[in-house]
């Protein structure tokens, strides 16, 4: 017993010194690029460069070798992937190929910049410079689309549902005839540079900042990040990424309602894109390439700003085997360290390290890689800090 108390002090002083969860810049291979697009296909991440052509890495991003010749001097704006084949666009048409880059072959749409692509099970879409969206069922013969904009910037695609977003302050249109018909939606007189589908929700990244919206894109609200030019999007669940211009990526973890900014270790605040792969979150950036940080130590569960005072919940189930759930709840904006430590004051693992907005949140816990016994987890928010004992028996 006099062992778990000292260790208790011990964990209290211990981490002074220790780094904060960051960004980590995962370019070997890369070099110092712009990258203007990401994509995973199956176990493979694919990065578009300004250019350079197409990169692609098997391991998380840690290594990268070009994506075949025959895109090697080309600008990658879109990526998508179709009837078993990658398909790139550039500055010089859309290009597809089978088997990962190794061999390129240039569609009909071969003279325009390619600014945008998406798919679904039954077409594959391409939205051009000045030139509209076009469709195909194979990717060599296109039809054009009745869109009746010209500078598509963005796409986004659930089923036969399509959002596509306009330059030119063309705003964003939808379809829900897999690109048969279109409509304006009440985001008008904007540039729309990304765009994000997520059930009923949808998030469009503007000139102007990010909006969203709660019935697929019919309608839109502007959010609290409002002067600032959003080139890229990520979702999973109720947690946004958003890539900007100037400042970096914006993070909510409450499905837009609150916004903070994650760029502890970016090398670069111009964003160009995003990409979640493998519990990784990936920023293309404007120079130095690429970089990524674990998902865990950004998603939480809620936002509440009601929250009185910074508190730790006791685990639960505790004891545990081999899944537990930590809870802690925050009253102000704070950067938050939430780590794991054995019985002797090493620490074993960060659950989350980074900013959150005023709430409740709870993170998951999986002990199966450790052994049974007892351990101590331990919150930093500003100058509050808690620790708590919770014991796994297997």
């Amino acid at each position: 017993m006099k062992k778990i108390f000292i260790t208790i002090l011990f964990i209290f002083l211990f981490t002074q010194n220790n780094l904060f969860a960051q960004w980590v810049n995962v370019s070997n291979g890369l070099g110092n690029k712009q990258v203007y697009s990401l994509l995973n296909n199956g176990s493979v991440l694919f990065a578009g460069t300004f250019g350079y052509g197409l990169y692609m890495s098997s391991d998380n991003g840690s290594n990268w070798t070009m994506a075949g010749i025959g895109l090697n001097n080309r600008i990658v704006f879109s990526l998508t992937t179709f009837g078993g084949y990658l398909y790139a666009g550039t500055d010089l048409g859309a290009w597809k190929t089978s088997n990962n880059g190794a061999y390129w072959i240039v569609t009909s749409i071969n003279n325009n910049s390619v600014y945008s692509m998406a798919s679904n099970q039954t077409r594959v879409f391409a939205g051009l410079h000045n030139s509209g969206l076009f469709y195909s069922t194979g990717g060599t013969g296109w039809m054009i689309s009745s869109l009746g904009i010209t500078d598509i910037k963005s796409l986004a695609i659930n089923g036969n549902f399509l959002l596509a977003g306009g330059g030119n302050n063309a705003g964003a249109h939808l379809s829900n005839n897999n690109g048969n018909n279109w409509n304006a939606t009440s985001l008008t007189n904007k540039s729309v540079y990304a765009l994000a589908l997520n059930g009923s929700n949808a998030f469009a990244g503007t000139g102007s900042g990010i909006y969203r919206s709660l019935d697929s894109g019919y309608t839109w609200t502007q959010t609290s990040i409002n002067n600032e030019l959003i080139y890229s999007l990520a979702v999973t669940g109720n947690n946004i990424f958003a890539g900007s211009e100037t400042n970096g990526v914006y993070f909510s973890s409450n499905n837009g309602l609150n916004w903070v900014q994650i760029n502890d270790g970016l090398g670069n605040l111009c964003v160009y894109s995003l990409c979640i792969f493998n519990n990784y979150v990936f920023a293309g950036v404007a120079a130095n390439s690429v970089y990524r940080r674990p998902l865990g130590e950004l998603v939480g569960v809620s936002n509440n700003e009601t929250i009185n005072g910074f508190s730790l919940s006791q685990n639960y189930p505790n004891p545990f085997n081999p899944f537990t759930k930590i809870s802690y709840s925050i009253p102000k904006q704070s950067y938050i360290v939430l780590k794991i430590f054995d019985i002797n004051g090493r620490e074993m693992k960060t659950l989350f390290a980074g900013m959150k907005t005023p709430g409740s949140y709870s993170v998951d816990f999986n002990g199966s890689e450790f052994s049974s016994g007892i351990y101590f987890y331990r919150i930093q928010a500003g100058d509050f800090t808690d620790v708590k004992m919770m014991m796994m028996i297997k």
